[in-house]
């Protein structure tokens, strides 16, 4: 959903449009606990989306400054880290990101600057937020994870990564955490990771997670899926959502169920928890890059993740492969595909990156329990390897 700020809405409303124009008598807001929101069509586009060459009626009569901001720097994402600084990154639910194209970042630049001064607050990551480490110890952890991912050679292993580190992490003195010490880390941790992920039980079947951590990572997949546009926009209704979410908790109900953009077709078709087919580390290079991107840009903590502090925000990241794959084996079941492509990881980081770090459910703090709940070190390794 499209946020306005102040004003916004009356400087759209002012528009002049032409005599006869299609927009003359649409209702182009929706409005929820306050706010304003850019409304929607039936099909879910944007109500100033020129569906026959895609681009916004807005731009084409009145020019970029008409539109909103979120508009006007979208797909890029402006956030304040460090004191009076901020990061930009782009979205990977935007198509034209995931492929790589589109026009290079330094373009972009001079209209990203023009609005950082306007909504980066001066005070950056607390303290809290920080947990208590300096600027070089966070930006030392995220340069580590992001080029020792490599290290690995499954896409288990590379989720594992994250939070076996910040147990690490978690126990280390703040003063001996430096380069050094997490280079001298890293053998002994590889090997803790390749054992956990080859470990077998009697009958040469792995663990999958149990009843209550099963329902508890359908519970998290469900409010990262859910699009309240749909509800907003009058194309869903709030008793059926309701039922919806709660089918998919209990593993019936369907993707399409939590939003009309998902493809048909039941959950239970996806298959999860029965260990199926492992996708190749390759097909799953969209998803890793995503991952790098947000390490770099430390848009995993803070004002970027619902506020939460570096070591947590760590963790959250690792739980973006099994939100991911699980998305992805239902877009393969939906095609009737018996292994995920990457068409399939396509469509699934967009449905995830969507709302991860950006829905304001997911800063609840019973959010933040079913996270602890399912990165618990047994019951994360037992759902990388059965999702």
């Amino acid at each position: 959903m499209v946020e306005l700020f102040a004003g916004e809405p009356e400087q759209i409303e002012r528009l002049a449009w032409p005599a006869g124009d299609p927009l003359i008598g649409v209702k182009p807001f929706s409005r929820h606990g306050g706010k304003t929101y850019l409304a929607h069509r039936p099909d879910g586009a944007c109500v100033f989306l020129n569906q026959s060459n895609g681009l916004c009626r807005i731009h084409e009569h009145f020019g970029p400054e008409a539109k909103c901001i979120a508009c006007r720097i979208f797909p890029f994402q402006i956030t304040p880290t460090f004191a009076g600084e901020a990061s930009i990154s782009a979205r990977y639910d935007c198509p034209t990101v995931r492929r790589n194209a589109g026009d290079p970042h330094s373009q972009a630049l001079p209209l990203l600057r023009k609005y950082t001064d306007k909504w980066v607050p001066t005070a950056g990551f607390d303290e809290k937020t920080r947990c208590g480490l300096d600027r070089e110890q966070i930006e030392a952890v995220a340069e580590f994870i992001s080029t020792l991912m490599n290290g690995f050679s499954s896409n288990e292993q590379r989720a594992l990564f994250m939070p076996y580190l910040c147990d690490v992490l978690s126990t280390t003195a703040r003063d001996q955490l430096n380069r050094q010490a997490l280079g001298s880390a890293f053998g002994p941790l590889k090997s803790l990771i390749e054992a956990a992920t080859m470990e077998k039980v009697s009958g040469g079947e792995t663990f999958r997670p149990g009843i209550i951590h099963r329902a508890a990572f359908r519970t998290l997949l469900a409010l990262h899926l859910r699009r309240d546009e749909d509800i907003l926009d009058r194309r869903a209704s709030r008793v059926k959502r309701l039922f919806s979410m709660t089918a998919f908790v209990l593993g019936f109900g369907s993707f399409r169920g939590l939003g009309l953009v998902h493809p048909p077709g039941k959950l239970r078709r996806a298959g999860l928890f029965k260990g199926g087919p492992a996708p190749g580390a390759q097909t799953f290079a969209l998803l890793w890059r995503l991952t790098r991107n947000k390490l770099d840009a430390l848009q995993f903590m803070g004002p970027a993740n619902g506020g939460r502090d570096f070591l947590t925000g760590l963790r959250s990241l690792a739980l973006l492969y099994p939100l991911v794959l699980a998305a992805a084996r239902h877009n393969a079941a939906a095609h009737d595909k018996e292994t995920i492509d990457a068409a399939d990881v396509d469509y699934a980081v967009a449905a995830i990156e969507h709302s991860f770090g950006r829905a304001a459910v997911l800063a609840k703090p019973f959010v933040r329990s079913i996270e602890r709940l399912l990165l618990d070190r047994a019951a994360f390794t037992r759902l990388v390897r059965t999702i």
